[in-house]
């Protein structure tokens, strides 16, 4: 496959590593608007109209702050070049929808790169949890709390950092990891005193899904210790049963009696699958193939667009105004 990449700075660095370990993918460009981000031994441009008609790509790789994906994108399908873009798929509940709509009109596929489903860790649950061995799942807990250094970039000035940037993928994980949707949402966020970003850090967010479970979100972005790595610790509750994922370990207890709650010596580990591709590497593989056969990809606009509403809900749900006593 020839990839074209708008983006070179910041995240694009792990788009370029991983395109560079994929011996099916030939970048065949790299467009950014600082020429200085560009680098040897790929065809650079400044000027992504240029790059679409000069080097004819199979499919764009859209890395560039959220605000832009709409622009960036629209530009690539019209040009007939499928799009896999960076998480979110757009800043604004608008944006996501022009951009279906775009990716409609050019016949041309847009998929957004939730790698994070692509982990033997989160594939195991799922398909734990799929299986029906656990039962109907009532009520779960998802806890994230570690932080990195994003001094200098665009995230800094977020008004919702850690929602809109960094829990999309933890939401859009409850997704996959249970099979199940959001109904509603009600959240609350803010930011400690200490915090590198303008906007909320932290925040809490209960969902109840379709099903009636309830699922509570629980997340910092810059706490004061690494407490939990990027997939999160889950404890996911359910008639049969129980299943915790942490750290690359997935473990379930069984048992029907509801008065005989599980212990940690009654758990079993559970060994995790083996997957031929992970992250970004799969996203990318995935979609190519889904070209491929002309079949929906995966993570495509408009099953992503049920993770937007989730963190856009989210979001709206935390600037109302609170109630007080």
């Amino acid at each position: 496959m020839k990839v074209l990449q708008v983006g070179a700075g910041g995240f694009g660095r792990t788009w370029l590593a991983a395109l560079a370990n994929e011996p099916s993918a030939e970048q065949v460009a790299l467009v950014d608007q600082d020429p200085a981000a560009l680098i040897d031994g790929i065809p650079g441009f400044v000027d992504l109209d240029a790059a679409l008609r000069e080097t004819s790509p199979d499919l764009a790789v859209v890395v560039v702050p959220p605000n832009v994906h709409r622009e960036v994108a629209e530009r690539c399908l019209a040009a007939g070049v499928p799009v896999l873009v960076e998480k979110p798929l757009a800043g604004t509940r608008e944006d996501c929808e022009a951009l279906i709509e775009a990716s409609a009109r050019a016949d041309r596929q847009i998929a957004v790169s939730q790698n994070y489903r692509y982990r033997p860790v989160m594939e195991t649950a799922r398909r734990v949890l799929a299986s029906g061995e656990l039962g109907e799942i009532g009520q779960a807990q998802v806890d994230f709390r570690i932080h990195h250094d994003f001094r200098g970039s665009f995230r800094e000035h977020m008004e919702q950092p850690l929602i809109l940037d960094m829990a999309v993928h933890s939401f859009d994980l409850i997704r996959f990891v249970t099979g199940l949707e959001m109904a509603e949402v009600q959240a609350h966020t803010w930011n400690p005193p200490w915090s590198q970003f303008e906007g909320d850090a932290s925040a809490v967010a209960l969902f109840t899904m379709d099903s009636g479970a309830r699922i509570a979100y629980n997340g910092s972005w810059h706490p004061r210790g690494q407490f939990t790595d990027w997939n999160c610790r889950w404890l996911i509750e359910c008639t049969g049963g129980y299943l915790t994922l942490d750290r690359d370990v997935v473990k379930v207890y069984r048992g029907d009696d509801v008065h005989q709650p599980g212990t940690a010596a009654e758990e079993e580990t559970v060994p995790l699958v083996a997957l031929e591709r992970t992250d970004q590497a799969a996203v990318l593989v995935e979609f190519w193939k889904a070209i491929r056969d002309d079949r929906p990809a995966p993570t495509n606009a408009a099953d992503n667009l049920r993770t937007v509403e989730m963190v856009l809900a989210a979001v709206e749900s935390a600037i109302r105004a609170p109630v007080t006593g």
